[in-house]
């Protein structure tokens, strides 16, 4: 019986070289600025501080760094630039500690009364994604909500966009995100999505219940998906009348995020002056 002759075995490929950044640290992150840069500190989430010479608030940032064991190293304006991609930094940078997010359970249990969260539909872009934190951070959200799967994680560019804030940010993984915001309506949160074919104007919305209120935000293009638009209560939009259909996601998020707020000044201001008509 003749054999069929071996085939020639196929030469082993060479591992292909990994592609790296255009610096060395591209993969670390970094927050910039005096203001981030010294919450990261008292936050305890820093690792390494870079400071210009002749910072202006240097000796308060070197001395929080010392204090809490973090290595202090100088560079110039320009190594710092290149340090963060080119981040607006204000001649100080912190190398911080990869970013750990926050049970869900945990979330809700600090959540205050008529508190807000903001939870994303497979925002995927992570300049958008940083961004949004910055907005949710900058009008005092309570929490954002995102996705383990087709979303943007918290890399180094995210830090980057949001210029340190999700260092001050309660960020949340969620395997469903149609499950969750069942779950967190059946708590009593009302749902609120954003669309541009919602009923309601995003700057008509009133008060939140007690147990708070949830912003939906979708991804970039299409938009909430539909079993998440059928989870929500309310769908609002932004009105404008440009030639452009729809706004960006972080755009979109950020005026949003201040009409969904606004309701705290309006109650502050009518608090104001009932008690002035009190004292008259």
């Amino acid at each position: 019986m003749t054999q069929k002759p071996k085939r020639p075995q196929r030469p082993k490929r060479k591992p292909k070289p990994k592609k790296r950044g255009g610096h060395a640290d591209s993969q670390k992150r970094h927050v910039t600025g005096p203001r981030f840069v010294m919450e990261a500190l008292t936050a305890d989430t820093a690792l390494v501080l870079y400071v210009a010479p002749g910072l202006k608030d240097r000796d308060a940032l070197v001395a929080e760094a010392e204090r809490r064991g973090v290595k202090v190293a100088e560079r110039d304006a320009r190594a710092l630039t290149e340090l963060t991609g080119g981040t607006r930094h204000q001649g100080v940078v912190a190398e911080v500690k990869e970013f750990q997010y926050v049970d869900l359970a945990v979330m809700l249990d600090n959540l205050p009364e008529r508190g807000l969260l903001v939870a994303l539909d497979e925002v995927q872009d992570p300049h958008n994604f940083g961004a949004i934190i910055r907005s949710a951070v900058g009008f005092s959200a309570s929490g954002l909500i995102v996705q383990e799967r087709r979303a943007a994680p918290v890399t180094p560019v995210v830090s980057r966009t949001s210029a340190g804030a999700t260092e001050r940010a309660d960020i949340s993984q969620v395997t469903n995100l149609q499950r969750t915001l069942l779950s967190l309506s059946e708590r009593g949160l009302e749902i609120v999505g954003l669309a541009g074919e919602g009923t309601v104007s995003i700057d008509s919305l009133g008060p939140p219940p007690p147990e708070g209120r949830v912003l939906v935000v979708g991804s970039e293009g299409r938009g909430l998906r539909r079993m998440v638009r059928e989870r929500c209560d309310i769908l609002a939009r932004i009105p404008h009348d440009g030639p452009v259909e729809s706004l960006n996601a972080s755009v979109a998020a950020g005026i949003a995020l201040y009409a969904a707020t606004r309701w705290k000044k309006e109650d502050h201001g009518a608090q104001e002056k009932h008690e002035e008509e009190a004292r008259e």
